[in-house]
């Protein structure tokens, strides 16, 4: 009787003790811990979908707000009175087809989720006129007498993060290929070097996602800020048509050997942008026009210039190492002679005085500072709001 009571307790240690050194010892806090940590402190999680996957975090945390749906993929087929059509007649269209209604007035319930909600421009690439699209209890009217695939605009429409319902009403033989909500995009949120979910959490990483959410790259400290880099657009840019090299002095000084003109038509000036090393560059170049815009890797600005040939500030932006791409849209009769880079730091140090997060840059975060931290910075910060 007393060995069994020795059994006994001797196999309740052994299910005892791995428990006991789980609770002692909790696994790291991962990078992937913290992405999920900011989404739901932050009041995010409603743009995820139930059983969300990595990706539904990236999207949310990344910031992009431009979100296309095939009309065919969003529609309910148990009860719209439309028929899914893959012929060319109308135009080519995306996807697997497209919604064709019938003889009559009819009606689309589209079902979507949306990850970030906020004030979008509608926008539906259709054919047919006297369309109502109705959403969140607002209705639209948008449409087009081309007897073809057109892009439409069916308004400016505040909407929610999550699953919306739009109902489109289309008109007799009218035609749904997709539609889409954009937005200006907002910083993304996330490390320097971007997510690695399956890594511990060190403080670096976290002085970067706090940088990143302070929206504060400006603030690092400047390198290379009186001698900048520079690079002659005539020297750079791709061919263009609409525009041309010129050497004429009285519209102000130019330090190439010449500077690009664009016509009457304006001009759009496509400029590699080639760097060593992923960074954060400041980039400013003399142009001419007192608007110029553009953007550097998809992500857009509008320059203020004159009526003569001067630096303008395009903005900050971070580069990644390799080929990188400048595009200018030149007034008529704009020009522009050189771009000019600085660069801000990023070493560990420099993202951690920003944070204001001390200790060695590769000691692991818990989830306790990490959370304490994303407080921290949401009350003090404007995160999208």
């Amino acid at each position: 009787m007393f060995n069994y009571l020795r059994l006994i307790i001797a196999v309740l240690i052994l299910c005892v003790t791995p428990v006991w050194a789980a609770e002692k010892n909790p696994s790291p806090f991962t990078q992937k811990d913290l992405a999920q940590m900011i989404v739901t402190q932050l009041g995010w999680s409603d743009g995820l979908p139930k059983e969300p996957a990595d990706r539904d975090y990236l999207i949310i945390l990344g910031g992009r707000r431009t979100f296309r749906y095939e009309a065919e993929a969003s529609y309910n087929p148990k009860t719209d009175n439309v028929t899914v059509a893959q012929y060319n007649l109308y135009g080519k269209f995306s996807g697997k087809g497209w919604l064709l209604g019938v003889s009559e007035r009819t009606a689309a319930n589209f079902t979507v989720q949306l990850p970030i909600g906020g004030v979008y421009a509608l926008k539906t690439v259709a054919k047919g006129d006297g369309y109502i699209w109705n959403v969140d209890g607002k209705e639209y009217k948008a449409g087009s007498t081309a007897g073809a695939f057109k892009e439409i605009t069916v308004g400016t429409v505040p909407v929610k993060s999550g699953v919306t319902t739009i109902k489109a009403s289309i008109p007799p033989q009218g035609g749904i290929d997709y539609f889409t909500f954009s937005a200006p995009d907002y910083p993304p949120v996330q490390p320097f070097a971007g997510w690695r979910f399956k890594e511990h959490l060190t403080a670096a990483r976290l002085a970067e996602v706090g940088v990143s959410m302070m929206n504060a790259y400006d603030k690092l400290p400047e390198v290379q800020k009186d001698v900048p880099a520079t690079l002659a657009a005539v020297d750079a840019a791709l061919p263009t048509q609409n525009a041309a090299p010129t050497k004429i002095s009285y519209l102000g000084a130019f330090s190439s050997q010449s500077w690009l003109r664009a016509d009457f038509r304006g001009a759009t000036i496509q400029i590699p942008l080639k760097v060593a090393e992923t960074g954060i560059y400041g980039l400013r170049a003399r142009v001419l026009g007192q608007r110029v815009e553009g953007d550097v890797n998809g992500n857009a600005f509008v320059a203020t210039g004159k009526p003569y040939l001067d630096v303008a500030e395009l903005g900050l932006f971070r580069l990644d190492s390799g080929e990188n791409m400048l595009t200018l849209k030149l007034p008529p009769m704009g020009g522009i002679d050189v771009i000019e880079f600085t660069r801000r730091g990023t070493s560990s140090e420099d993202f951690m005085n920003l944070a204001g997060l001390s200790g060695a840059p590769d000691r692991v975060v818990t989830a306790a500072e990490a959370k304490i931290f994303i407080n921290r910075i949401n009350e003090k910060y404007r995160v999208r709001k």
